[in-house]
């Protein structure tokens, strides 16, 4: 999150500005502040519930991250009269999560609907996606390929270019039958001005992956509610609004953990859990592998989870501390990358914070910014080593000004 700011249309002031954060996989964040101060408004806007007025949000491509509302039982309010096994195979049917898509905005951003409003077709000759020639060009040939328009319905597969080290999603074209699909490349999509879509299909095959060592069945099911505490009887034989509120929220919990999240976001979990809950909570998260934040008001539950703050005051944010690892902070401060595994096993290389004087900080500013204008050039980096590359730069940009006088 970069320079972000949100006021709600009822307002006319920003409740949060210029907020400027990273989360990883290490994040151990405790998110505090007086009522008012942001602290909800921050993290909805994170995880997409809310569009920022301005700023800007990246999410490295496949990241799962997991959501538990500060009203926990709003994930439930519509399955009342499901048991706890239905609601969940209901709701991750198909790898899709479909209560994290309620939060995702259907509204098209100005430079979305700019590039949907211009007309692709499939050349009938190399079979590739590609602008609609202007009649000015030629006319004979716009006419042609205004009678093969193709709009995306929806990608339903992907695959790799091993050579080009790009990704190509399988389109399912708007009145078009499924035999008629076509793979098109990433960076054509996003012209097309379909970025949500190749997002939404990178998101399928992350949870497709976090699913590996799961199966969507009841007797799969079962077993990961009896490991937060919902016995099988529980699970497929009891209505949830038969459960007690402590036994709700641990369907909330273990319907959350369901896909193996990278990042798992906590808002206000002592409103929901009593003191023998909490406790466990802790003890539970200092095992979990991915990164998380806890938005809280509760001092000492923070104090047992987090190592980084983040504190909201009027809107603004200040940080004080810092994410590591736990072999970092055996090893010392000077360490250099290691891997980090998610809950699927699947290895990820994250790169820890090494502690850089102002002039290293500038030196590597200009070093990654020597590579990125090479690679516009040469185009030897894949999409995600460039992204990598651009959030190190951010970081290291936001360091400096940080530091410098006021």
């Amino acid at each position: 999150m970069s320079a972000v700011s949100f006021t709600y249309p009822t307002k006319d002031k920003p409740t949060i500005v210029d907020v400027s954060l990273t989360v990883s996989q290490v994040s151990r964040v405790a998110v505090i502040g007086a009522n008012g101060a942001g602290k909800s408004t921050a993290i909805k806007v994170l995880v997409g519930e809310q569009k920022p007025t301005q700023g800007s949000i990246w999410k490295a491509s496949g990241l799962r991250m997991a959501y538990v509302a500060q009203h926990a039982f709003h994930h439930l309010e519509k399955h009342m009269k499901e048991t706890p096994t239905a609601y969940i195979m209901w709701r991750f049917a198909g790898n899709d999560d479909k209560e994290s898509l309620e939060f995702k905005s259907k509204e098209l951003s100005v430079d979305e609907a700019t590039a949907r409003a211009m007309k692709w077709c499939i050349d009938t000759v190399t079979g590739s996606v590609r602008r609609v020639t202007s009649a000015a060009e030629d006319a004979k040939r716009n006419r042609q390929d205004e009678a093969g328009v193709v709009v995306p319905d929806a990608a339903v597969n992907r695959r790799q270019k091993k050579k080009e080290k790009t990704y190509e999603y399988e389109i399912k074209w708007v009145l078009k039958s499924m035999d008629q699909n076509s793979w098109v490349e990433k960076e054509i999509l996003i012209k097309m001005g379909y970025l949500k879509l190749v997002q939404r299909e990178d998101e399928r095959q992350a949870a497709m992956a976090g699913l590996m060592t799961k199966q969507l069945t009841q007797p799969s099911v079962e077993k990961h509610l009896t490991d937060f505490g919902i016995d099988p009887e529980s699970a497929s034989h009891t209505q949830i609004n038969q459960l007690s509120g402590g036994m709700k929220v641990k369907v909330v919990l273990a319907a959350a953990m369901w896909q193996n999240p990278h990042v798992l976001i906590l808002d206000e979990p002592t409103n929901y859990l009593d003191r023998e809950g909490l406790g466990a909570l802790v003890l539970a998260l200092k095992d979990y592998k991915g990164g998380v934040l806890i938005i809280s008001h509760n001092k000492e539950f923070c104090d047992g989870v987090a190592t980084e703050k983040w504190i909201m005051v009027g809107g603004f944010l200040r940080i004080e501390g810092e994410s590591v690892s736990d072999e970092k902070e055996e090893k010392g401060n000077n360490q250099a990358a290691d891997d980090v595994y998610d809950g699927a096993g699947n290895k990820i290389v994250v790169n820890k914070v090494v502690t850089l004087s102002d002039k290293d900080k500038k030196k590597a500013i200009k070093d990654i910014e020597k590579r990125i204008k090479e690679n516009k050039k040469k185009k030897v980096m894949t999409d995600e080593e460039v992204w990598e590359l651009e959030d190190k730069l951010n970081e290291l940009k936001e360091g400096l000004k940080a530091e410098a006088p006021a």
